[in-house]
């Protein structure tokens, strides 16, 4: 299963995480982490999803110990590529990226990319891309296809 933790992501990254923690907070915005680190097993059926058939999705998910999706959540694809920045192996033992989820008010979670919960005039999930920005991540909003809950480190 993936990885939540803030310690599963390269020393630079963990500081830029606690740099965008502090400045959600005084933007209002509150969130969780849904993913740090995950194994090329578990990329594989995250890939899968929305390219091949269900049983074999279900397959793949039940292996790395996820649970199985259904017919409708198969005609939607999840990740772009295979060799995503969260990925952790042997000879990279940390990752690179991390997704979050932005929290409503009342504690629930939303992907809703238009929503505005702090009242500022500028969607959430635009205003975390911006946020994340200004402190020195590369946002996944800005990808050819928008990942808007994608953050991570900009190589050199």
């Amino acid at each position: 299963m993936s990885s939540r933790k803030i310690e599963d992501l390269v020393p630079e990254l963990q500081e830029l995480y606690h740099k965008f923690t502090e400045k959600m907070k005084e933007a209002g915005l509150d969130f969780i982490v849904v993913c740090t680190a995950r194994t090329v097993s578990e990329q594989r059926a995250l890939y899968a999803q929305g390219r091949q058939s269900l049983n074999a999705v279900n397959l793949l998910r039940k292996e790395v110990g996820l649970p199985p999706i259904s017919e409708q959540e198969n005609k939607r694809k999840v990740t772009w590529t295979r060799n995503s920045k969260h990925l952790t192996d042997k000879n990279n033992p940390k990752a690179k990226a991390f997704d979050i989820v932005l929290k409503n008010p009342n504690g629930t979670v939303h992907w809703n990319t238009k929503l505005d919960n702090n009242n500022n005039g500028t969607p959430d999930y635009i205003e975390i891309g911006e946020i994340g920005e200004s402190v020195g991540l590369r946002w996944g909003g800005r990808f050819s296809s928008p990942d808007y809950v994608h953050f991570e480190e900009i190589e050199v």
